[in-house]
């Protein structure tokens, strides 16, 4: 039977962290953690959206099943933009990494942010837009959700009022399919 030695032990012990971090920023096992929360933050969307559909059509909903969706979304939201931060400081923007799919988990992440969360991390998204990593549709989204959450119309007509199929208020409509041209958008009247 071999016996470690105590230093052996302790100088593994010290080494560990260090190797972990290293391990973290690999291109697949990061890729991988951007697809798990990718698919943590989607997971209950859809019944939620349902949900909400159902209520503005004054259907009859689960007003617990409701409450409950809405904690849990509300526990991933945060648990993801703590990730982020944290996968951010250590390994940077996802870039192009796993075709652009993580650089697409960040940008949904920031997106179900709160106002505070996205302006924090705009110029982040704004830089990887222009380098190709985020597509302008996409873009034209957080540009919208920013401006209706800070009281103010959007630009592209891709926000709608909470928990409504109405439209959010939108600046200078005579130019809005212009607008949603520039950055990719089918015309207003196809939405």
């Amino acid at each position: 039977m071999k016996i470690v030695s105590p230093c052996a032990l302790v100088l593994a012990s010290l080494l560990l962290p260090i190797f972990a971090h290293a391990d973290e920023c690999e291109k697949t096992a990061l890729a991988r953690k951007y697809a798990q929360m990718h698919s943590e933050d989607q997971a209950l969307r859809g019944r939620y959206i349902k949900i909400l559909e159902s209520e503005h059509r004054k259907q009859t909903i689960d007003p617990n099943e409701k409450e409950q969706l809405e904690i849990k979304i509300s526990d991933i939201d945060e648990a993801n933009q703590r990730e982020l931060d944290r996968l951010l400081a250590k390994c940077g923007w996802p870039g192009k990494l796993d075709g652009k799919r993580a650089a697409f988990s960040a940008f949904i992440i920031i997106q179900h942010a709160p106002l505070d969360y996205q302006l924090k991390h705009f110029d982040f998204v704004k830089a990887a837009n222009e380098r190709g990593e985020i597509p302008s549709n996409k873009f034209a989204w957080l540009v919208d959700r920013i401006l209706v959450k800070q009281g103010k119309p959007q630009l592209y007509g891709t926000e709608f009022e909470y928990g409504s199929n109405r439209v959010a208020p939108i600046a200078d409509p005579d130019n809005l399919n212009a607008r949603r041209k520039k950055m990719g958008l089918p015309p207003f009247s196809e939405h």
